[in-house]
């Protein structure tokens, strides 16, 4: 990247420089999210219905369960299709006469399941909400350059090094744990709703879209965290704190944090769980080879320096 590989003024600034060149970047972020959300909002739309999926997939089924237990649902009625003065057969008539004797037998009782709203304001506060929330995900390149400004020049040659290396690898892994979360959401939509079936029947879901949206970030939050592993170590191994031979000699610390990074899934439910764990299991073993590559190329350094030495 740029950014990492051009060389950088390093020259001394005085506070109030500094300052006022935070002032800058934070204003220029400001500016990104403000465009970003802009656009999000207009392709709310879109962007909420990917978020909606996993629940809706899972609504969708359990209303199907309402009809079979509840009779024929509302939408079944045989409507004649055509203008209002089309002529009418016996069979249809007949047809529309036996639906109104099934659902006048075993009418429903409870409304599908769908999302609510509770206050007026709502409806706009969730689109302005997942607006923001994806304006910031389309700019955070762009707030990442900026941090990335205002930081390097701080650092020295051998210090950005490490951050030139783990900063794709880190990116590749938040996008690798947010798919993994988004895709789990499905089961765990489908893990808590099955709950339902241990209330008095008719029992319905009416969801409100706030609570879904902040479960949901929660969750791809949470692994996209927890699938930093790699990175965390990596940069440890750099700081020479830890060695690919103590990873591999204490192997069992690697089973606990998988553990514990399940146990901290914001669904709790075993499959997330699962889906946590297992994943942070292979990326322990993962980032024993990226430490061992750590520590080669430090050592080839180091073999190098020293031959420039002599």
């Amino acid at each position: 990247m740029r950014i990492f590989s051009r060389e950088l003024d390093e020259k001394r600034m005085e506070l109030t420089e500094h300052l006022g060149e935070l002032r800058t970047r934070i204003m220029r972020m400001l500016v990104y999210l403000l465009i970003g959300s802009i656009f999000a909002y207009y392709m709310f739309p879109t962007m909420y219905g990917f978020l909606y999926r996993p629940l809706h997939a899972e609504m969708v089924r359990q209303n199907a369960k309402l009809v079979r237990a509840g009779g024929p649902s509302i939408q079944s009625i045989p409507f004649v299709e055509g203008p209002p003065n089309a002529t009418v057969t016996v069979a249809q008539l007949n047809k529309a006469l036996t639906w109104v004797k099934q659902y006048a037998s075993n009418p429903i009782t409870a409304p599908p399941m769908s999302i609510v709203f509770l206050k007026f304001h709502e409806p706009f506060m969730v689109r302005l909400k997942v607006s923001l929330i994806f304006g910031l995900v389309l700019v955070l390149p762009l707030v990442v350059y900026e941090v990335a400004q205002f930081i390097l020049p701080a650092l020295t040659q051998n210090e950005r090094r490490p951050i030139a290396m783990l900063a794709p690898i880190s990116v590749l892994l938040l996008i690798f744990g947010v798919t993994v979360a988004y895709y789990t959401m499905f089961y765990a939509m489908h893990w808590f709703l099955s709950y339902l079936a241990d209330y008095p029947q008719p029992t319905v879901l009416m969801q409100d879209p706030n609570d879904y949206i902040l479960f949901f970030v929660k969750m791809m939050a949470a692994f996209g965290i927890a699938f930093q592993l790699p990175v965390a170590l990596m940069g440890m191994a750099f700081a020479g704190v830890v060695t690919s031979r103590g990873l591999i000699k204490h192997w069992r610390w690697g089973v606990v944090v998988a553990a514990a990074g399940g146990l901290f899934t914001p669904s709790n439910d075993l499959f997330s769980m699962a889906l946590m764990s297992i994943p942070l299991l292979i990326l322990y073993g993962f980032s024993i080879i990226l430490v061992w590559m750590v520590e080669n190329q430090r050592r080839r350094r180091n073999l190098a320096v020293g031959a420039l030495v002599r």
